[in-house]
């Protein structure tokens, strides 16, 4: 484990104490993300693709896309399966601005969700979790309000990875307010769903990449996804070459990223 990762969990509790945090620090910078996203709305599709992959069917299903940005998922399930009802739940009020109207919006804690008991078909959530500390409480919550027979589906950052080292070093040094995400150690998100009650537990790495049409669109869109404003265009580009590494495509760029992917059913 890195230094600074070993550091991170060492401290969670003090770093993520405020359950707000996630809103507040969203609600700073998530415009900039939702303005990367809108720039080139395809360069994370591979990651989002292997998020719904993993669901499945959600054809005539209530989904939560949570923790939901600018609806980013929400807006990939209504693509797949357009009789799909979709809620976004999104703490970060400004962060959910750019969420589509068509689809139920709420604010609630993630860890605290105001909805009933067993009312969902599927939970779906990309990306989101190394921004919480105490996990546990969070899919404990979750499943109450899953069904019987319905699932999870989650993605995230693997601790003491390439993605990881980017995000907690780069990042963390190129953007106001730093980047000290808490990442998922092999394993941890099968014991966490374990543990919260889910049964048929899946868990593994995926290669996502992320795909520009050259270097520069590359170097302009991740500068503004992860508010580096403390960089130029071209420190990012080098942060990525030596942190992630990318590969010439028939297409353009395809960017080195992986995340784990994992899920979980509600018994029966």
């Amino acid at each position: 484990m890195s230094k600074r990762n070993e550091s991170v969990h060492g401290n969670h509790e003090s770093l993520f104490k405020m359950k707000n945090e996630y809103a507040d620090l969203f609600n700073v910078r998530g415009h900039l993300y939702n303005e990367a996203v809108s720039s080139c709305p395809l360069a994370r599709e591979n990651e989002r693709a292997a998020l719904l992959d993993l669901i499945g069917d959600a054809a005539g299903r209530t989904v939560i896309d949570i923790p939901a940005g600018g609806g980013y998922v929400a807006d990939g399930i209504q693509a797949r399966w357009p009789s799909a009802s979709v809620i976004c739940n999104e703490p970060a009020q400004r962060f959910a601005a750019a969420i589509q109207p068509c689809f139920t919006i709420r604010h609630d804690p993630m860890d605290s969700l105001g909805l009933a008991d067993r009312s969902i078909d599927i939970i779906a959530s990309l990306a989101g979790l190394h921004h919480v500390g105490n996990r546990l409480p969070l899919f404990r919550e979750w499943k109450r309000v899953l069904r019987p027979g319905a699932m999870v589906a989650v993605a995230d950052v693997m601790a003491d990875s390439p993605t990881a080292a980017f995000l907690n070093e780069f990042v963390h040094a190129n953007t106001p307010g730093g980047h000290e995400g808490v990442f998922f150690s092999p394993g941890e998100f099968t014991a966490n769903l374990i543990d919260s009650g889910f049964a048929h537990v899946t868990e593994r790495l995926i290669e996502v990449p992320w795909i520009f049409p050259n270097v520069k669109v590359m170097g302009r869109f991740c500068r503004t996804l992860f508010a580096a404003t403390k960089a130029t265009e071209e420190e990012v580009i080098e942060g990525i070459r030596h942190h992630l590494g990318w590969q010439e495509i028939e297409s353009g760029i395809a960017m080195n990223w992986a995340l784990i992917y994992a899920s979980g059913v509600v018994p029966v």
